[in-house]
């Protein structure tokens, strides 16, 4: 009999970290055993020093633990980074207690821990309809259609950066008061109808968000002067958005961060002006919220590059299994996913948590149609119990 070894992961170790980190000036000490010629241990030293030095800037950890018969057969943690080292300076060289030590200064520069070329398949991310903390708020300029034409805006700019398929679920609001959002969901922020919409809309996560702020400050009274030559001050007014990105299989919070910006509004105040029109896109408050969502849906790119492509099993039948995912994936005949097995643990409060099996089986691609993929098994599917809400993971 064919014996597997199955590996047991929950789904919130299973997602890898985004971290990215501010360029800065670090000072690190590495070491090295002495243990033969003084160079080779000043080597070594030198090279834990600049390892330690891009650790600095972020790191990924990630993890794997191997079952077999139920007994931990291997555990083990790695740790990886991309940052940059640049102008380093010797501080102090010394031999301490049998251990050569240098001290160094360094510039460690910026740098994505997830690059493009690590991941090549588009993730199917539904972007879902953004509330709106303080409605009274829009009515200057008419910016109701905020809630459906921001996210909407934000899908477009992922789906020009190639990475994710963004598929537009703003008519669908996750929260009942934006107001508390997300904190209003369950104690541990997972949001519970993220997981039902991206079932529904065959998608791997949801993004969300709320619009916290648009006030409008009116400028203090100009001079004299400054009236008679004709100049005058537009307000100013603010955008505060919150971005939120949860795991459309578990309902995890993966991505959470606010943004702020502000800028002078000077449509008329009479003038109906609308999200995203080109009148809006006039004003230098415009061009302020233009850049930000710019920059939100680059960190939200960037975020989910560093997680791996998932996708559902529909269909097990014979080696022959229907994958939920359509043909803008970018998966090819011939390619290889792991399977993994879904399955339900309860945590000390007794509450559900969504845990993948590794089955030591491998599907390959055969067929892309336009919305599934057709893959086979070694063997049947059967044997492995392989059914309908299972998972195939690329890496």
């Amino acid at each position: 009999m064919r014996r597997f070894r199955l590996s047991s992961l929950f789904v919130g170790l299973l997602i890898l970290p985004f971290v990215q980190a501010q360029a800065e000036v670090v000072q690190v000490t590495g070491r090295a055993p002495v243990e033969g010629a003084l160079s080779y241990a000043r080597e070594q030293a030198m090279e834990d020093a600049l390892h330690q030095a891009s650790l600095q800037a972020g790191a990924q950890i990630s993890g794997m633990q191997l079952m077999e018969k139920g007994v931990v057969s291997t555990d083990t943690v790695r740790v990886s980074t991309r940052s940059q080292v640049s102008d380093v300076e010797i501080l102090r060289e010394d031999t301490v207690n049998g251990m050569y030590e240098v001290t160094i200064r360094a510039d460690v520069d910026e740098a994505a821990l997830c690059p493009a070329s690590v991941q090549s398949y588009r993730k199917a991310v539904a972007v879902a309809g953004f509330g709106l903390a303080q409605p009274q708020q829009a009515t200057l300029g008419r910016l109701e259609n905020i809630e459906q034409g921001l996210p909407r805006w934000l899908a477009a700019e992922l789906n020009s950066g190639g990475g994710v398929h963004a598929l537009d679920a703003t008519r669908i609001s996750l929260y009942q008061d934006p107001r508390r959002a997300p904190s209003a969901e369950t104690a541990q922020q997972r949001l519970t109808t993220s997981v039902a919409l991206a079932t529904q809309l065959g998608a791997q996560y949801v993004v969300s968000g709320v619009v916290r702020d648009l006030a409008l400050h009116t400028p203090q009274k100009t001079g004299f002067a400054s009236r008679l030559m004709g100049f005058s001050s537009a307000p100013t007014r603010d955008f505060v958005m919150d971005v939120f990105v949860h795991d459309g299989l578990s309902g995890a919070m993966l991505f959470q961060r606010s943004y702020r910006t502000e800028g002078q509004w000077e449509a008329p105040r009479n003038e109906k002006t609308g999200f995203a029109t080109p009148q809006f896109w006039a004003t230098s408050y415009g061009n302020e919220v233009a850049d930000i969502l710019k920059r939100a849906a680059g960190d939200v790119d960037e975020m989910l590059r560093c997680q791996p492509f998932m996708a559902r099993i529909v269909r097990a039948r014979g080696n022959r299994l229907h994958i939920e995912a359509s043909a803008a994936a970018g998966l090819r005949p011939g390619d290889t996913l792991k399977v993994y097995r879904t399955g339900t643990l309860y945590n000390l409060d007794l509450e559900p948590r969504t845990e993948l099996t590794d089955m030591a089986a491998e599907a390959v691609v055969k067929q892309v149609q336009p919305q599934f993929v057709i893959a086979e098994l070694g063997g049947p599917a059967e044997r492995l119990a392989i059914q309908r809400d299972d998972m195939v993971i690329a890496w």
